[in-house]
């Protein structure tokens, strides 16, 4: 009997310690991932940024930040709608309107929002002198890059908006200038301050020249207006000269999570270290207004309800499970 006893009593220690052991690591893997933050960054040249970002959020207010290399902006909305562990995506703002336009989801893209604005995407569309505007160019050959670029979206809503219908091509970056100069293309789409140096490279730039873009109404919900000068591009534009065009933002886009939920009070506590850290991190050439309104956009958090999250710390019991 006592033999029986003894080995009972074990049993049950060893139960007992099995048991703490699974709701220790339940607790440990629960707050890993209240804290774990998927961060999508859209086109793979945007990859260092999303870096910056985990270097600047890391650890702090509980967060770790997993940078990702997504496959261009529509993907990257799509993943945001409907991939398990994307929780913020870095993206051109105009891929909404084109996503809008196109009806590719019913409702979905309503639950779209954004945390922040990080920079201007300017557009650039280069084209031979022989060309000179937009609707010059219909019929001709005009590099857009592939589906998943920004400059496809780009193109799309803006050659549209203007219904000059073209030739498209779907080279991008240096082989799209190294097809310009052979004259195999009349002109090229770019998006993005990255371009500038690939641009600044253009060996014959006598033979081309920036067109001027204005934001029609119709495109009000995707671009902003936006100016080119000689500091920016001094091989294509004369000193003293501005060239008219058009920008979308680069934003930190989210899934339009209910108030209280989970994801609510961790996009709240990124939101917060991003401002906080990030900001900081930055000069002053490149900082932007993190807060400035983006068109056809919505903030996910107000001032009232970063306030209610910020003095609320949300229990487990109440939380939604994680996605």
């Amino acid at each position: 009997m006592l033999k029986n006893a003894v080995g009972l009593f074990w049993c049950i220690l060893v139960f007992a310690a099995m048991t703490l052991g699974v709701q220790a690591a339940e607790s440990r893997s629960l707050k890993l991932n209240q804290g774990a933050v998927g961060l999508l960054a859209s086109q793979p040249e945007l990859i260092d940024d999303a870096l910056l970002i985990a270097d600047a959020l890391d650890h702090n207010q509980g967060l770790r930040i997993l940078p990702v290399v997504g496959r261009g902006g529509l993907q990257s909305i799509n993943d945001l709608l409907f991939l398990r562990g994307v929780d913020v995506a870095m993206i051109a703002s105009d891929s909404l309107a084109y996503v809008k336009k196109h009806k590719l989801y019913s409702t979905e893209a309503d639950k779209i929002s954004y945390l922040a604005k990080l920079a201007n995407v300017n557009v650039i569309i280069l084209a031979r002198k022989d060309f000179a505007n937009l609707e010059s160019l219909a019929g001709k050959r005009v590099a857009t890059g592939p589906v998943d670029s920004d400059e496809f979206v780009a193109a799309d809503l803006i050659f549209g908006n203007f219904d000059v219908a073209f030739d498209r091509v779907s080279t991008s970056g240096k082989k799209a200038i190294t097809q310009l100069e052979e004259g195999r293309l009349d002109a090229a789409i770019f998006a993005g301050a990255d371009n500038y140096p690939m641009l600044a490279s253009i060996k014959n730039s006598a033979e081309f020249h920036i067109l001027q873009i204005s934001v029609a109404e119709d495109l009000a919900d995707a671009f902003s207006p936006a100016i080119l000068s000689a500091a920016d591009l001094p091989n294509l534009i004369p000193e003293g000269e501005v060239v008219e065009t058009v920008a979308s933002a680069l934003v930190l886009a989210v899934f339009d999570w209910p108030n209280r939920s989970e994801r609510f009070y961790k996009l709240n506590k990124f939101n917060t270290a991003l401002f906080e850290n990030y900001l900081n991190m930055l000069s002053e050439g490149q900082r932007t207004n993190f807060l400035a309104a983006v068109p056809g956009w919505k903030p996910y958090l107000t001032a009232e309800e970063k306030n209610e999250a910020e003095t609320a710390e949300p229990q487990t019991e109440i939380l939604t499970k994680l996605q």
